[in-house]
């Protein structure tokens, strides 16, 4: 039975995650008028996709959070503010959705967390095939097995973090 809602967590909280990551790109990119850019980068290089759908699980909570305080605190209000707010909401609500339709606790958590290992997994190896290409995200890629190595640790992280809403959201009880 929890293979079932392993298989459900997973897919629907990975669907949840992308679309919204998709969805803050375009409208940080719209904000700032720089859409038609993204769409030509997109056109040149369509590893970039990989990038917007799995880029935001490097990101570790507490570093997002403190950036989100620090940029209104300092009153940057652009869009920079909308993709940490994305990176924070994406995974949150991924994990919520997998929280839901996992059919227990160890379907719910264990979904959400495979979730992130793949995400972290396709830039990981996105670093070996073509590490030019996080460099749209920033990432520089030194050497390709520690750049692997560190996403996914913070894949593990995230999927832990986020994990733990996945178990309070998840339809069976405690015990």
């Amino acid at each position: 039975m929890i293979k079932i809602g392993l298989g459900k967590a997973l897919g629907f909280s990975l669907l949840a995650f992308i679309g919204l990551n998709f969805l803050f790109i375009i409208i940080a990119e719209t904000i700032s008028g720089n859409l038609n850019l993204l769409f030509s980068a997109i056109s040149s290089d369509p590893l970039i996709l990989l990038i917007i759908f799995f880029g935001p699980i490097v990101n570790l909570p507490g570093t997002v959070i403190n950036t989100i305080f620090g940029q209104i605190t300092l009153g940057i209000l652009d869009e920079s503010l909308i993709l940490n707010i994305g990176y924070l909401v994406s995974p949150f609500v991924a994990a919520l959705v997998a929280g839901r339709t996992g059919d227990g606790k160890g379907g719910s958590f264990g979904g959400w967390l495979i979730a992130a290992l793949i995400g972290s997994a396709v830039l990981g190896v996105l670093a070996f095939v073509y590490p030019a290409t996080l460099l749209y995200y920033g990432i520089i890629v030194i050497n390709a097995i520690m750049s692997l190595i560190g996403f996914l640790l913070n894949g593990l992280v995230n999927g832990i973090f986020y994990g733990c809403f996945a178990l309070l959201f998840s339809k069976s009880e405690m015990y």
